[in-house]
């Protein structure tokens, strides 16, 4: 009974750090964070963008919110200035990002050092958006898709937005309406989702470009081969238990994608701050601070599967070494070899884990 009860405390422990790093719930779309600690070269350049922002807002023919969206997300990610993300804020909710307007208003409203009237106007801004938004997590069967959203409303012109999504879900807070979703892969195949979103829905979609591929598994067993044959007599002392493979092998697999996408986050930090940041258009500066984020995700999701695997490791040698000092001092055979079980799991928000029972 006790060797059960370790080896489900080893798969407990295995299967909660994997859920923590590859499930953890469903991620908001697209939102941006600023700087800790601006420099004095990162002030400069977020007044930049800010006046641009402004005159695209402040255009003749009429506000340029689509324009203006980018040169505030730049402004106020390098300086965490409360005028960049309060007209953010604005753009994202004249753009229909409703999810992320409602994240930066929210943000605004935090400070202490805002206008009242300001204050007034977000809280009422804050409140329409609230009480219509859609939440629709998404996910696909492959990373880096581009996923195009189309609402057509019932006069005007039609509303685009453009989000990337994989394997993990993300929560797009969504404007009500007639919505086209199309997502594309990097060999350019098309996954198209037309729905009616109504307003506070909440929605889950897969895209799935595969969709011959099983999407769960039942799991398998590995048993302890019996040495020499013996099908029934006691279990030979010495050697390295079966389970302990296995665990070690886990470790070892996710520590090679862990240590490749380490590398190609550098690679790719180090591009994006001396080659692209404030030097090429906004649209790719965007794009490769995207794929930044999205290498550093799955490097840090590696990272816990192979902590997780690692402290199972360990587990799994203390509960076979307990085992056999066990035999040993009570002269009893064991009779039943070590039984373990795998299987992927995936709950409604999308979280992923890898579910592990065993009996010893």
């Amino acid at each position: 009974m006790r060797h059960k009860v370790l080896a489900r405390l080893a798969a407990v422990v295995l299967t909660a750090f994997v859920c923590l790093l590859a499930g953890h719930g469903s991620v908001l779309a697209q939102t941006v964070t600023p700087k800790p600690n601006p420099s004095a070269q990162d002030i400069e350049k977020a007044k930049r963008h800010m006046a641009s922002g402004v005159a695209f807002i402040q255009d003749p023919d009429g506000a340029r919110y689509e324009e203006a969206y980018p040169e505030f997300k730049q402004a106020y990610e390098l300086s965490g200035s409360m005028n960049a993300l309060q007209n953010l804020a604005i753009c994202s909710m004249k753009l229909e990002l409703d999810g992320e307007a409602i994240d930066y208003f929210e943000r605004f409203l935090e400070s202490d050092k805002i206008d009242e009237a300001d204050k007034a106007q977000v809280e009422r801004d804050l409140g329409a958006l609230k009480g219509s938004v859609a939440w629709v997590t998404v996910a696909s069967d492959k990373p880096n898709v581009t996923l195009h959203d189309t609402r057509t409303p019932r006069s005007g012109a039609p509303k685009r937005n453009r989000y990337t999504i994989g394997i993990q879900a993300k929560r797009l807070g969504i404007h009500p309406g007639s919505h086209e979703f199309v997502a594309s892969d990097d060999s350019g195949k098309d996954v198209k989702w037309r729905v009616e979103i109504k307003n506070g829905e909440q929605l889950r979609h897969d895209f799935s470009f595969d969709p011959n591929a099983p999407v769960t598994a039942e799991g398998f067993e590995t048993k302890d081969p019996v040495p020499g044959g013996d099908t029934g007599g006691d279990e030979d002392e010495g050697g390295i238990h079966p389970a302990v493979w296995i665990t070690l092998g886990i470790t070892v697999a996710a520590l090679i994608p862990w240590a490749v996408f380490m590398g190609m986050s550098a690679s790719k930090k180090s591009e994006y701050d001396n080659e692209i940041l404030g030097q090429k258009p906004i649209d790719e500066q965007q794009e490769a601070a995207d794929s930044l984020k999205q290498t550093n995700l799955l490097a840090d999701v590696f990272l816990g599967i192979t902590a997780a695997a690692a402290v199972a490791t360990v587990i799994v040698v203390a509960v076979t070494l307990t085992a056999d000092d066990g035999d040993d001092a009570s002269n009893k055979p064991r009779k039943n070899a070590v039984t373990l079980k795998f299987a992927p799991a995936v709950d409604p928000r999308g979280a992923g884990a890898l579910m592990v029972t065993g009996e010893f």
